[in-house]
């Protein structure tokens, strides 16, 4: 009992942090970072702009703490749906499909807005840091399949990871530059699985080729 009253005040800060930064997310996926206001994020969550200013000294450490909030869940989600299948290029496919999804849903705006330039060294550092938990995770999936194949990669796990990430990223940045030659997210990501696949284990993927038959 009294650990749970001495966590209540901790409960509450985390419970309005979170309100803040899901409202910020909502915002920012409706108007950009760069026309997105405090004023803005603080009527989505409900409460008054000197509130906001109470957790985060600026719009811009609002969006820091919102991608990072949001890459841990990702790579969470991520880590589970990896975790449920055998074989390394399942496990790979399994968290290629989950990350795409989160970054469909919650990163475009944040992704192409110009407001990301205005970030401070710090600030990039701290987003750099958020992905490369990405990159690390599906650099331990990659070594761990050319370990066990026993196949010589043509490149080292960490360049295939790095290339992997920014794969699935740049579906958002081609369908926001590219409008009149965009592909429907699931086209894309089964061409990019195939890829990712050829370059790992080679073939086709299992079922692809009895469907296009």
């Amino acid at each position: 009992m009294t650990n749970r009253k001495n966590n209540a005040p901790k409960d509450a800060v985390r419970d309005k942090r979170m309100a803040i930064i899901d409202a910020a997310l909502t915002v920012i996926h409706d108007k950009g970072i760069m026309n997105a206001t405090v004023d803005d994020i603080a009527h989505s969550a409900g409460v008054a702009k000197g509130t906001v200013y109470l957790y985060f000294k600026t719009k811009e450490d609002i969006l820091v703490e919102m991608v990072v909030e949001k890459s841990g869940e990702t790579l969470a989600a991520v880590r589970e749906a990896a975790s449920g299948v055998s074989g390394t290029w399942e496990k790979l496919r399994a968290a290629m499909r989950i990350h795409f999804a989160k970054i469909i849903e919650h990163m475009p705006n944040v992704l192409i807005d110009e407001g990301m330039l205005h970030l401070t060294a710090a600030q990039q550092k701290i987003l750099l840091s958020a992905k490369f938990s990405h990159v690390k995770f599906y650099e331990e999936i990659i070594a761990e399949h050319c370990t066990k194949t026993g196949r010589e990669p043509p490149f080292s796990p960490l360049a295939s990871a790095l290339a992997l990430t920014s794969g699935l990223i740049g579906y958002v940045f081609q369908r926001h530059h590219f409008k009149d030659a965009a592909v429907d997210p699931e086209e894309y990501l089964r061409t990019y699985e195939a890829i990712v696949r050829a370059a790992l284990i080679g073939g086709e993927i299992e079922g692809e080729k009895t469907k296009k038959k």
